[in-house]
């Protein structure tokens, strides 16, 4: 009969955090804070616990793992502050773990911060989650863990946008026919808040919207700003479109480019701006009846 093999342990340890820490109680500044949550935001911890799974419990996997049932019960182990506030624990690894002295459970499970986040949400009974208690200390309020969850969910949103939106001529292929002509129909959805980011940049002149064809079947929207080529503004310029973007029934892109360029050149090419710095969104007598 075969030896079977023993699962392999899954070592937890988060050291860059250790060091931000380490030199955020050292030097308490901003600089050192946003470091320390740039590693939480990426770290993995060990969360004290309590885990019923029933009447048959699941059996590990090769890594020691288990998958729980639906009907699996998890009740964390809670650290009372001394203004009565409870808080969900995270440790960095197995070492910060043991200095929790008659530590409630034996059982663990690895969190990330979107679960710290989630737990935290809608519930009144606990505060926040404490990293490293027993040495680093730093509490995070549900308060504070809401705010970075939805600072970080905008900046990936932002990037995500961006990433989909902008303008890559690469697309544009050698040979292909590219047409460039009026909407039928300008959608408010899209231009009232594309309008409303193009008046926090005074760099924007103008702006024109023209529908793309590439080879007479690849539509998609191009936008054309009349502003020195700027990341951050079409960043932001992609993140206004996206509502509108991924509700469009034709589902058609965004691409995004300047004046400057020749794809710039001809979208502006007898066409009216639907922006003007200083005026706004322009509409034409069509549009207002």
């Amino acid at each position: 009969m075969s030896e079977q093999p023993k699962p392999k342990k899954l070592t937890i340890a988060n050291p860059e955090l250790k060091k931000a820490a380490a030199t955020l109680r050292a030097e308490n500044t901003p600089q050192n804070f946003n470091a320390v949550i740039n590693q939480l935001m990426r770290g993995v911890f060990l969360a004290p616990g309590k885990i019923d799974p029933g009447s048959v419990p699941p059996k590990p996997d090769e890594m020691g793992r288990v998958k729980l049932p639906k009907d699996t019960k998890i009740t964390f182990a809670l650290l009372k502050a001394s203004d009565g506030k409870s808080f969900f624990t995270a440790f960095t690894d197995e070492e910060e773990l043991k200095k929790w002295k008659g530590i409630p459970t034996n059982q663990n499970m690895l969190l990330r911060f979107d679960d710290y986040a989630r737990m935290l949400s809608g519930n009144d009974k606990v505060s926040g989650f404490v990293l490293n208690p027993f040495s680093d200390n730093l509490r995070f309020s549900k308060e504070m863990v809401e705010t970075l969850k939805k600072q970080r969910d905008e900046l990936v949103a932002k990037a995500a946008a961006a990433k989909q939106a902008a303008l890559r001529q690469s697309q544009i292929k050698a040979g292909d026919k590219v047409t460039i002509v009026e909407p039928s129909v300008y959608p408010d959805e899209l231009l009232d808040p594309l309008c409303e980011t193009l008046e926090k940049y005074p760099s924007v002149a103008a702006a024109f919207l023209q529908i793309m064809v590439i080879n007479g079947k690849d539509k998609s929207y191009l936008l054309v700003l009349d502003a020195p080529k700027d990341e951050t503004l079409f960043k932001d310029v992609a993140l206004a479109c996206r509502t509108f973007l991924a509700g469009n029934e034709k589902k058609m892109n965004l691409n995004i480019t300047t004046s400057a360029s020749p794809l710039g050149q001809q979208g502006m090419r007898g066409s009216e701006a639907f922006y003007l710095k200083g005026q706004g969104r322009i509409r034409d007598e069509d549009e207002e009846d």
